[in-house]
């Protein structure tokens, strides 16, 4: 039997067969729409439920549960209720009364003299949000409208609008004859975008140079040869340069028709990044196979630089000396008649390093980063003054490599912020396997290397500047990307971080023809063990739960040390684990322990200064135990009782992400209000992720990506999940669950719990159930009996004005809701999120 993907949406909101209405429909039940297709025309928007229709609903989405069994899933995982949505909410909470509507309500971002991120009045400005890329970005206003909804429901409060200026974006198609002119309604989607998120309190964050392919029609030279955002030509040619500041002027100071604004003159813009992902030092290989005029240009200033510093080529060889009994320069080679080569920074292998080559002399490496970075430093100096110049206030930087020691000391001495990367298991190809995607699939919390989460990202610290993780992810088809949220928020508190953005969110059909309704590398809207987990680490990491590291753990780079090659971080860095990490150029910025001093632990467990973050590497497993917040991710064992302060908690699920969230301020124990999210594992239909060959670069290899819908793996289980609240000797939730996705809410007494896996039991405060389509719902009080609430009727379900979805469970329309104050916003009953 195959299934339609409209049926499928239908059985994600738990009403298979809606009726259209008239004008005769039931006065209290409010409108439902379910979301057509991207880039298709939707279903009819006015779908409503009857009261009456409820029983018959239900069955009709217990029948069709069952016949989701045909489809092809992997063996022993029971099909339980796919993704409601194309744009799922990250939980039941609805989050956006803690936003500020309009964004920039408090002024421009600035940079304090305390190295943080402020508001124009004080208020620290801290961001934790997401990507959304290129043809990302272009899509109906109306859908613009939905996906911002969704965004402000999670409490995100900042968007990056990454590569706009991409083939097919702002630029204008592949084939325009040039890339001066901005395509018009491209731009119009940006513009409603900026304002779409601007009444809702979410900042932008914009880029300036990042895919663009410059053309022959802009005037430049061997434009076909240059790669895509000319990588590194832009950093040194003058025309280059120019162009880049002429693309700045057009769309910082282009004013938007919506907002009335231009970017230079709207607080709701955050920061501006110059490039992304540039510069000499991230692809070295690229100084090789430079074209001409460029490659000439560059080696004449490199040349004059040597002359300047050293004068005779006599001199320059005495500073340089000789490599293995060799001369350091070639007989050919003189600065005077702009001869000398620029060394090698090509990273050597192990048989490289065996073969005397004097353009890997020390002297000629270390002199060759110091001019490479001058130029680096010019370049973001000379924009970043542009920007300046055209009006601009908030924060600017550039983005290069945070693990390679000269390139991002570069960025932190010209621009206001360090901005980075940071994906774990990437895919890699093996040439013996064409078109076949490689991964590790390895728990993310079972290393402790200087590649990790915390490590990689800390070294972005530089000389008391903002750190903002602009690109993160643990992407799909890793089986424990469950942990990868708590590990990100868990960290990147302890570094005291300033802005953190998932990569990416996927609005429309990929380039790979992946639609946004399934799993693919970075489209996160489509996966619960994700997404599912955003929201709640978003409020954690806004409210600062888990507090910064108490220690700094400083490594002081003068030039001597600093322009070193090969330079990039090593194990001293893995300090990050325990404390918070900086690095300087300067002795005036110079603060906190020297790294020589301190001693890594050798057992495996990584426990924060702070105390509240233990990483527990040999079992894969991270614990955070704050007064408001309480997690437990990665690799668990099943029956055994997990003690996180006042909580307990045993599970049935191997792999697991949990969270457990204070949302009044009191500690978790005396909450009365709190939500407690458990997300284990997800995959596509039909998805295939199998051990590789022997010999293969990763240890797995994809053999299908799947299709929707995506399913999560719930099953029954013989023993129980338990969670323990405070004291009591009676766990508050029993769950007979392996995997899936579960959310249990406590509000003023009354207990909501769902599930997105139907017909499992359970024991809710010694109330017993199974899960439904429909939220649970008991009360409950410490130290009294549970009083059960029935399942609310349809009518109930209908009739509250804060519903999140709208009756039976069907994704609300797209129109926006009306104005609410703080109480009415506080929660809104809904299904999971899958």
């Amino acid at each position: 039997m195959r299934l339609s993907r409209s049926l499928l949406f239908r059985v994600a909101a738990g009403n298979s067969f809606p009726e259209r209405h008239g004008q005769e429909e039931s006065a209290h039940c409010l409108p439902c729409s379910i979301p057509g297709r991207a880039g298709t025309p939707c279903l009819p928007e006015e779908f409503r439920c009857r009261p009456e229709k409820c029983t018959r609903v239900m069955k009709r989405f217990a029948v069709t549960i069952g016949a989701l069994s045909a489809l092809a899933l992997p063996d022993g995982i029971k099909p339980q209720e796919p993704i409601p949505a194309l744009f799922p909410d990250s939980c039941r909470l609805d989050l956006s009364h803690t936003l500020e509507a309009p964004a920039g309500r408090r002024g421009f971002v600035t940079v304090g003299k305390d190295g943080r991120f402020r508001f124009a009045d004080g208020a620290r400005a801290r961001f934790w949000g997401v990507n959304v890329s290129s043809t990302r970005l272009n899509i109906p206003p109306e859908q613009i409208e939905r996906v911002c909804d969704v965004f402000a429901r999670a409490g995100i409060n900042l968007v990056r609008l990454e590569a706009i200026d991409n083939r097919n974006c702002l630029l204008g198609s592949v084939d325009a004859p040039d890339s001066r002119h901005f395509d018009p309604q491209y731009l119009d989607r940006i513009d409603r975008w900026i304002h779409a998120l601007r009444r809702r309190g979410i900042y932008y964050y914009l880029g300036l140079l990042d895919f663009r392919t410059f053309k022959e029609g802009d005037g430049v030279l061997r434009a076909e040869s240059l790669d895509r955002g000319a990588r590194p030509y832009a950093v040194f040619d003058p025309y280059l340069i120019d162009l880049q500041k002429e693309f700045a002027t057009q769309l910082l100071t282009h004013r938007n028709p919506y907002s009335g604004l231009r970017p230079v003159d709207d607080p709701a813009l955050a920061m501006v990044e110059i490039c992304n992902e540039h510069g000499f030092f991230l692809y070295p290989e690229k100084l090789e196979t430079l074209v001409e005029p460029y490659r000439t240009d560059l080696r004449r200033r490199w040349n004059r630089w040597l002359y300047e510093r050293y004068g005779t080529r006599q001199q320059l060889l005495q500073r340089w000396g000789r490599v293995n009994g060799l001369p350091a320069l070639r007989d050919e080679e003189d600065p005077a008649h702009h001869s000398v080569d620029l060394p090698l920074l090509i990273y050597a292998s192990g048989q490289d390093r065996n073969v005397a080559d004097v353009r890997r002399a020390p002297g000629r490496l270390r002199d060759g980063v110091q001019f490479l970075v001058e130029i680096q430093r010019a370049y973001f100096r000379e924009m970043r003054t542009h920007l300046r110049r055209i009006g601009l206030r908030v924060p600017v930087t550039a983005v290069v490599s945070s693990d390679v020691i000269p390139d991002v000391a570069s960025v932190a001495q010209e621009c206001d912020f360090t901005s980075e990367n940071w994906y774990g298991d990437g895919p890699a190809a093996d040439p013996r396997y064409p078109g076949v995607k490689f991964y590790s699939n390895r728990n993310p919390l079972r290393t402790d290397s200087t590649g990790g989460f915390a490590p990689f990202t800390a070294a972005l610290r530089w000389d008391r500047k903002p750190v903002v993780i602009r690109e993160w992810a643990t992407p799909w088809p890793n089986r424990y990307r469950a942990a990868s949220v708590p590990e990100a928020l868990a960290y990147a508190a302890l570094q005291d971080y300033d802005a953190m953005l998932l990569f990416g969110y996927q609005t429309n059909r990929a380039l790979n023809g992946a639609e946004p309704d399934a799993l693919n590398d970075f489209a996160a809207q489509a996966d619960p063990t994700v997404w599912g987990l955003m929201a709640l680490a978003g409020q954690a990491f806004l409210r600062g739960d888990i507090r910064a590291a108490q220690r700094t753990i400083a490594f002081y780079y003068p030039p001597a040390k600093r322009f070193l090659w090969p330079n990039r971080i090593g194990e001293p860095y893995r300090a990050a684990y325990l404390a918070r990490l900086e690095s300087f150029t300067e002795r005036k910025y110079l603060r906190g322990v020297p790294a020589s001093t301190i001693t890594l632990p050798k057992t495996g467990v990584w426990r924060s200064d702070t105390g509240e973050i233990v990483r527990y590497v040999r079992e894969g497993r991270l614990e955070v135990v704050t007064p408001r917040l309480r997690i437990l991710a990665g690799e668990l064992t099943p029956g055994r009782v997990y003690t996180l302060g006042g909580m307990r908690v045993a599970t049935a699920t191997r792999v697991a992400g949990m969270m457990a969230l204070s949302l009044d301020g009191r500690p978790l124990e005396r909450s009365r209000h709190l939500v407690i999210k458990s997300v284990s594992t997800a995959q596509n239909t039909g998805e295939r992720l199998e051990p590789s060959p022997p010999g293969a670069v990763k240890p797995y290899r994809l053999i299908a990506p799947g299709r929707a819908p995506v399913v999560t793996g719930g099953r029954s289980a013989a023993s129980p999940t338990r969670v323990w609240i405070g004291t009591a000797s009676t766990p508050l939730l029993q769950l007979y669950q392996q995997n899936g996705t579960w959310e249990l809410e406590l509000h003023q007494g009354r207990l909501r719990f769902v599930s997105d896996t139907p017909g499992i039991r359970g024991v809710l405060a010694g109330s017993p159930f199974r899960t439904s389509p429909t939220v649970f719902e008991a009360r409950w009080e410490p130290g009294t009996r549970a009083v059960t609430v029935m399942p609310r009727d349809c009518v109930s379900r209908c009739s509250a004005r804060s519903h999140a979805q709208s009756p039976c469970g069907s994704p609300r329309t797209a129109a926006p809701a009306p104005a609410k104050s703080r109480a009415q916003a506080d929660r809104r009953p809904a299904a999971v999120s899958a």
